[in-house]
């Protein structure tokens, strides 16, 4: 069993699964022939795992230390965008800006 340093990490890790899932579940969906039982099965497979992904994104995908939800860029984003902190540390993070 694999340990997570917080809900984000576990958040984040969970959602490349089911994004993974989801884009599967879409391409078999388009390569099944049109109108069989078998395309809406993973048409109707496709939307519950996206909205899946989704309730995850507002459960877990949230910064650790203000909780604010992170939903764009939650799998590239290092700090937080609104409290400028890591979000595996917690340690703040020095500002990239130029001046």
């Amino acid at each position: 069993m694999k340990k997570y340093e917080n809900d984000f990490v576990y958040g984040r890790d969970r959602l490349r699964i089911l994004l993974v899932a989801t884009a599967v579940g879409c391409a078999v969906s388009l390569l099944t022939p049109q109108y069989s039982y078998v395309q809406v099965i993973f048409m109707c497979m496709t939307v519950v795992l996206f909205v899946t992904s989704i309730a995850l994104i507002f459960k877990y995908c949230r910064c650790p230390n203000c909780h604010k939800v992170i939903f764009l860029g939650v799998m590239a984003i290092k700090s937080c965008p609104r409290c400028h902190r890591n979000l595996v540390t917690g340690k703040k993070m020095k500002s990239s800006k130029n001046r």
